[in-house]
């Protein structure tokens, strides 16, 4: 059965003050409204998730509340990875190949510059640096998420909050 997966960088979040730690910024509230509609696009296009992954930094992990309650999923289950925030995209890709077989459509929130650089690794196309709350739909024609590697996937699919508020 292939595997799907949705790598959506966090929402646009505040810029870090003074003595903050970084995983403690928030979404703006402009990052909420383009995480809401996502959520909601998700819907519209029939998209489902068997998996939702998210970076422990704060807005991550409120992207990933918000796409699920634009989507009016009911108590969605959300993991928090420490191995998403501030990784690598070597580290990325480990988490991604250690998914276990069982989820076929898995939803991933993280940041750049890992996250856009993984979902060109692993498709070859030409997406640049991912939008805040953007998010890339990849395709792959493998059994277990331990194949995914370089060339591997497919873009099916890349959304960006202004493409997905049109509708």
């Amino acid at each position: 059965m292939p595997k799907l997966l949705y790598l959506l960088r966090h929402a646009d979040a505040a810029q870090k003050e003074s003595r903050q730690d970084d995983k403690t910024r928030e979404l703006t509230q402009a990052g909420i409204k383009d995480a809401l509609h996502m959520g909601a696009w998700f819907s519209e296009q029939k998209f489902g998730f068997d998996l939702i992954a998210a970076s422990s930094a704060l807005r991550a992990e409120q992207t990933a509340a918000m796409v699920a309650e634009g989507m009016k999923l009911d108590h969605p289950r959300i993991l928090l990875e420490d191995s998403l925030y501030e990784s690598s995209p070597r580290q990325f890709l480990d988490y991604v190949n250690n998914i276990e077989d069982g989820y076929d459509h898995a939803l991933v929130v993280g940041h750049n510059p890992a996250i856009s650089y993984l979902a060109e690794y692993l498709t070859k196309a030409d997406i640049g640096d991912m939008e805040a709350g953007s998010v890339a739909v990849i395709r792959f024609e493998l059994s277990s998420w331990k194949h995914a590697s370089e060339n591997t996937g497919v873009l099916l699919k890349y959304a960006t909050p202004e493409m997905v508020n049109r509708f």
